[in-house]
C-alpha cells in the first residue's frame, strides 16, 4: 500500500532586503514554509517582537524646583507634566543591567536636549536631538533621570511599586521595547511546480537601540525557549547542554549562525555588493573564505575585509574556519 507521507518544507535561510535596510528599519523574508506555517510563525514573531524584547528607559526624574508632576519650575516653559512627556520620548542603549542615573545641569536661555545630559560610560543616548525643555534668561534647570532596564510597558503606579525611589522622584511611565512598529505578510512562493507554500515577509521598526536583525534573533531565541516544555524531557533536557556547547564553540552548527544569510551581518552597502558579486550567500560560506578568497573578488578592498572581519569576531567567528 501506497504511503502518503512527505518531508516538511522549511526555509534554509533569512533573506533581508539590501537597497530599503537602515539601522532603524528592515524587511526580512523567509520561504518556502507549508501552507499555513506562514501566519503562525508570522503572528508568533511579531507578538514577541512587541511585548517581550528588553530595552531601557527613563522610569523617574527629579527636577529642582519641582515636587510633583503638577508643578512648575521657575524660568521654564514647560510645565513638569510636558517635561515628562519629552523625556518618555527619549531612547538609550543600557550597557549591563543598571539602574544608572543621568544629570543635566545649566543655566541661561536655551533650549533643553537630550545632547545636554551629562555623559554616562553606561549609557548611549540614541535622539541626542530630542527637546526636553527651554530655559529662559537667567534661569536654570537641574534634573536627574534614572533609567531602568525592563521590557514592554509599565505605568507610572507599577514603576512606583516595584522600584524603591529617593525623595522628590517623580515616577514615569516606561515604554522598554525598542521595537516601534512590526508588520507581516504573507505570499504565495513556488516549490517545483506547486505554488500553494508560504513565504513569509517580516518588516520591522525599532528605536534606534537595537538593529531589527538583533531584534528578529533574540525574538527567535525567545520563542525557542518557550516551546521547551513541549519537547519531550529526554530532549529539551539536551537544548541547555546545545545552548551551552554553542557558546563555547560559537563557530559551531548548533549556533545556527552558519545558516543565516550574510544580511545579517548588518555590513555596509560596498561590502554586501562585494559579497554578493563573489556569490556568498550564508554566513557560514563566508567563514570558510580566506583573507585572499576575499581580496580576489572585483573592487574588494582591504577596508571591505576590515569591516567583515570586525563584524565576524563580534559574532566569535572568523575567516578562513575549517567547518565540517
Amino acid at each position: 500500500m501506497s504511503t502518503f507521507s512527505k518531508q516538511l518544507v522549511i526555509p534554509e535561510t533569512l533573506q533581508v532586503e539590501d537597497k530599503t535596510k537602515t539601522d532603524n528599519y528592515a524587511k526580512f523574508t523567509a520561504e518556502p514554509y507549508e501552507k499555513g506555517y506562514g501566519h503562525t510563525i508570522g503572528n508568533s514573531l511579531r507578538r514577541i517582537l512587541l511585548s517581550s524584547l528588553e530595552g531601557a528607559a527613563v522610569v523617574a526624574v527629579r527636577i529642582k524646583g519641582a515636587r510633583h508632576e503638577y508643578a512648575a519650575v521657575n524660568g521654564v516653559q514647560e510645565d513638569v507634566v510636558n517635561i515628562v512627556l519629552n523625556l518618555k520620548k527619549l531612547r538609550v542603549r543600557l550597557k549591563g543591567e543598571g539602574p544608572e542615573t543621568l544629570l543635566i545641569s545649566l543655566k541661561g536661555k536655551k533650549t533643553v536636549t537630550a545632547a545636554d545630559i551629562n555623559e554616562n560610560a553606561n549609557v548611549e543616548i540614541i535622539n541626542k536631538d530630542l527637546v526636553i525643555a527651554h530655559v529662559e534668561s537667567g534661569a536654570e534647570f537641574e534634573a536627574e533621570l534614572e533609567i531602568a532596564r525592563g521590557s514592554g510597558y509599565l505605568t507610572s503606579e507599577e514603576i512606583r511599586a516595584r522600584v524603591n525611589l529617593p525623595m522628590e522622584f517623580i515616577p514615569m511611565d516606561a515604554i522598554f521595547s525598542p521595537v516601534q512598529k512590526v508588520h507581516y505578510t504573507v505570499e504565495n512562493a513556488r516549490v517545483g511546480q506547486r505554488t500553494d507554500y508560504d513565504k513569509l515577509v517580516l518588516e520591522i521598526w525599532t528605536d534606534g537601540t537595537t538593529t531589527p536583525s538583533e531584534a528578529v534573533s533574540n525574538t527567535a531565541a525567545l520563542l525557542r525557549r518557550s516551546i521547551m516544555p513541549f519537547l519531550p524531557a529526554e530532549e529539551a533536557a539536551k537544548e541547555p547542554a546545545r545552548a551551552e556547547e554553542a557558546k563555547k564553540e560559537p563557530a559551531g552548527e548548533a549556533s545556527g549562525k552558519l545558516e543565516q544569510g550574510v544580511e545579517m551581518i548588518e555590513l555596509s552597502s560596498r561590502a554586501s555588493n562585494c559579497l554578493k558579486v563573489a556569490g556568498i550567500r550564508t554566513i557560514g560560506e563566508l567563514v570558510r573564505k580566506s583573507e585572499g578568497d576575499l581580496l580576489a573578488v572585483k573592487n574588494f578592498g582591504q577596508k571591505s575585509l576590515d569591516e567583515i572581519k570586525e563584524k565576524l569576531k563580534e559574532m566569535g567567528l572568523d575567516l578562513g574556519m575549517k567547518i565540517d
